[in-house]
């Protein structure tokens, strides 16, 4: 695969990270600090929709398989753009919320707007999801992406994680129709991604990569069980389920803590939790290529389990950090690990598709994407619930002017570093029985390729 193609490849989920970290990271703390929704209404608002992603998303993958491409269109390149508008919409609404609105409207209108952003994102991720499975048919091309999309995302999501680091931490910018007007800016900066993103696909999908695997009848309840249940049946997808429903949690609302972190318990400035956060990704994501050589040398469980240790380590060490330069240096160690585990994630996630299509002879690329969406948004949502509940509990105040109580700052603490350690420590208990040895990995990646080769012939 030549590198432009990775790009092409690589690009259009970045754009829904970028996204993700203004939601997710940017406006929780802009909720909370600025327009003064107490935390509980925050882990409401995340906890009913992402319910939500639980009932809606198999739906979502298993229309989008069964969904006909037409001939000579395509359709995933086509859904992708049809989605772009509602995201960037729901985005400028959510940065305009008064704070003179009472706490249950607040509360209703945020949990209205992210569950139409949430509808439409869900579409697109499962669509470029299934649209990188169909072009690289691989473990190896699949990890060469990966190391593309990890420098493309970090390089497009600096632009809304410096914006947050500068807006929230310290007392840089206050004003909240001033902080609102620049988020627009990062919103524009985010449209633009995804015109990027989706434009520079090719305007079509090949018809091949349809004519395999996808049954004729139209769905229906019956479809969607039968195909859920193909997964379900699978003790490979039970293992790495219960693991990433552990593992990834943590990852999923790591700038938020480290926001609140930097902001209330280190006490930085602006530009100092700027280097701390860039800092570290600039090193690992230097290392990308070496990890992308270990997964492929050891293979993606064994990668895992190495990638645990610097993780747990750097949790750690993060829980007594008292200076923005220890942060830095925590930030680097764990941060190197977490992106060891997501690398080789990648490769399980289409080892799974692999093995499925290997038992019922058709390709369920949606589904799977499916339910890799309902094993982040939905986990990530939860833990957000559980760290806003903690710092609750030890009585963070987001509106004092005088800084937060030695109690608030454990909780942080805790909520930040020990929380992370506990979710990681349970997810090596279901690691232990994913059968993907090297042996397994080379066997499902021989078959894909073996499929592929009938459906170029065929073509």
């Amino acid at each position: 695969m030549k590198f432009g193609e990775r790009v092409r490849l690589a690009t259009p989920l970045p754009a829904t990270w970028m996204s993700s970290v203004i939601i997710h990271n940017v406006y929780v703390k802009f909720y909370t600090d600025i327009i003064g929704l107490d935390p509980k209404y925050i882990g409401w608002v995340y906890l009913a929709f992402n319910v939500w992603n639980v009932l809606n998303d198999p739906v979502i993958g298993v229309w989008l398989d069964r969904k006909r491409a037409i001939p000579g269109k395509g359709k995933l390149v086509r859904v992708m753009r049809n989605t772009v508008p509602w995201m960037i919409l729901m985005l400028v609404l959510m940065a305009w919320t008064s704070p003179d609105w009472s706490q249950q409207t607040i509360f209703l209108v945020l949990m209205v707007e992210l569950f139409i952003f949430d509808l439409a994102a869900t579409i697109y991720l499962i669509a470029a999801t299934s649209h990188y499975y169909l072009y690289a048919p691989n473990t190896k091309e699949r990890v060469q992406v990966e190391v593309v999309r990890q420098w493309i995302g970090n390089a497009i999501s600096f632009i809304a994680t410096i914006v947050a680091t500068q807006l929230l931490v310290g007392d840089l910018v206050t004003e909240r129709v001033t902080i609102a007007a620049i988020l627009m800016g990062v919103v524009a900066a985010n449209a633009l991604v995804y015109i990027i993103a989706v434009y520079r696909l090719r305007n079509r999908d090949p018809d091949r990569l349809y004519d395999h695997g996808i049954p004729d009848e139209a769905i229906s309840r019956k479809a969607v069980f039968e195909d859920i249940g193909s997964m379900l049946r699978m003790r490979s997808f039970w293992a790495w389920f219960l693991h990433s429903l552990m593992v990834t949690a943590p990852m999923g609302i790591y700038f938020t803590a480290f926001l609140y972190f930097m902001d209330h318990v280190i006490r930085a400035e602006g530009w100092q939790a700027t280097v701390a956060d860039a800092g570290s990704m600039i090193i690992v994501l230097a290392l990308m290529p070496l990890v992308a050589k270990l997964v492929g040398r050891v293979g993606t469980r064994m990668s895992i389990w190495i990638g645990v240790v610097p993780y747990l380590v750097g949790l750690g060490l993060l829980f007594f950090a008292t200076t923005w330069w220890h942060v830095l240096l925590c930030y680097l160690v764990l941060m190197f690990g977490r992106y060891v585990i997501s690398t080789a994630a990648v490769a399980v996630d289409a080892l799974l598709v692999d093995e499925n299509e290997e038992l019922t002879g058709t390709r369920k690329t949606g589904l799977l994407a499916a339910m890799r969406a309902i094993l982040g948004a939905p986990v990530t949502g939860a833990q957000l619930v559980l760290y806003m509940a903690i710092l609750s509990y030890f009585g963070y105040d987001g509106t004092s002017t005088t800084g937060q109580t030695e109690s608030a700052q454990l909780g942080i603490r805790v909520a930040t570093a020990l929380v992370p350690i506990a979710f990681c420590l349970v997810s090596l208990i279901p690691l232990l029985f994913l059968p993907y040895s090297r042996k397994r990995e080379a066997e499902l990646t021989a078959s894909s390729m073996e499929r592929r080769e009938v459906l170029d012939a065929q073509a």
